[in-house]
């Protein structure tokens, strides 16, 4: 499984950016299967040879050279990925966050992390991702800064601002109405915040952060080569997943998760929709193999089967993976013939087997 694999690497790389596209997850940089050529690339011997003849042929012979197909080496597909920047492995902020506990983001960025992270197991889970550790998937953490215009928090009492400004030369003032704006809403508001220092109540978050940026945080799944196996492991400790073990696999699914993700796997056509393009992607390659496709696509399936159940009941990342693994097979049953026949004369049904 693992030459397999590596052998269609780029495929894989590729159609995790696909599915990532298609759940809307937008985790995945960019990536697209192309064909470069380049002589820092591996070519035999015989590649550069013909290159290097062709070249000189043209060179000389112009009138001759212009009949050669192409001149060059040969170029070769690949897998061509979107560079992202600012990112570090993921393993760098978790180990930080846990040895500095000062240093952890806030619980609003926390909160916006989790849903990041779940958005990792969705994808990871669906591709079946056999090479998925904390060192290759990555973090990206914008620390809070001194904010260049401090968000001031909504004032309950807004004064008019044409009200505060200087009255002009040889305008009367009522010193008592002056007395009670000056002593108003700036007075109560160093009240209010007095009590809340004698009384050790935290400050809202709008004033905890009015003089600093919150914190952002992003994540980014690369290194997806080693995915869309087309049989389950065979041993489950030789492929874990690298995130089961960490805190955030043993918190329920969230509401936005379950709420984005679940209906697209309760549609039978989105499901197949998914692998006609995934189809598309994987055709690319000379040596694509139907067969072998099809059952990369009943793993998929079988794992999607298990992600919709584990949302419906809100179960945790860690409990999806607790899941026994499944394979669906695609079934089409045909009618008997007729004279004249109709589109729904062939119907595909979905056989759900426990791999064993």
């Amino acid at each position: 499984m693992q030459r397999r694999a590596s052998r269609q690497g780029y495929l894989s790389e590729a159609g995790a950016s696909l599915v990532d596209k298609k759940l809307g997850l937008n985790i995945v940089p960019t990536t697209a299967v192309v064909e470069l050529a380049a002589p820092t690339f591996y070519y035999g011997r015989l590649d550069r040879a013909k290159a290097r003849t062709k070249e000189r042929i043209q060179s000389r012979y112009p009138d001759l050279g212009r009949r050669f197909h192409r001149i060059g080496l040969p170029p070769k597909k690949g897998s061509f990925q979107l560079f992202v920047t600012g990112y570090q492995d993921a393993s760098h902020w978790l180990r930080m966050w846990d040895s500095y506990p000062e240093q952890a983001p806030p619980p609003v960025t926390q909160r916006e992390f989790q849903l990041l992270f779940e958005k990792l197991v969705v994808l990871d889970y669906v591709i079946r991702n056999t090479d998925r550790g904390n060192d290759n998937w990555l973090i990206r953490y914008e620390q809070a800064d001194v904010a260049e215009t401090p968000i001031v928090p909504n004032d309950p009492n807004p004064t008019n601002l044409a009200e505060t400004q200087p009255p002009d030369e040889g305008q009367l003032i009522d010193l008592a109405e002056a007395n009670c704006r000056a002593s108003g809403p700036e007075e109560l508001i160093d009240e209010q915040q007095l009590q809340q220092r004698s009384s050790g109540e935290p400050a809202p978050a709008e004033v905890e952060w009015a003089d600093v940026t919150v914190p952002k945080v992003a994540i980014a799944a690369i290194d997806n080569g080693l995915a869309f196996p087309f049989k389950h492991p065979d041993e489950w400790r030789a492929y874990p997943f690298g995130w089961s073990l960490l805190p955030m696999a043993q918190k329920p699914f969230s509401d936005e998760t379950i709420d984005a993700i679940l209906p697209k796997l309760d549609d039978t056509n989105f499901v197949r929709e998914l692998g006609e393009e995934l189809k598309q992607v994987f055709r690319k390659d000379k040596g694509f193999d139907k067969k072998m496709f099809e059952r990369q696509l009943s793993v998929m399936r079988g794992q999607i089967f298990n992600l919709r159940e584990a949302l419906r009941t809100k179960k945790s990342p860690y409990q999806l993976i607790l899941m026994p693994a499944q394979y669906m097979v695609e079934v089409k049953q045909k009618k008997r013939r007729q004279r004249f026949r109709s589109e729904n004369d062939e119907r595909t049904d979905y056989e759900c087997r426990d791999f064993a």
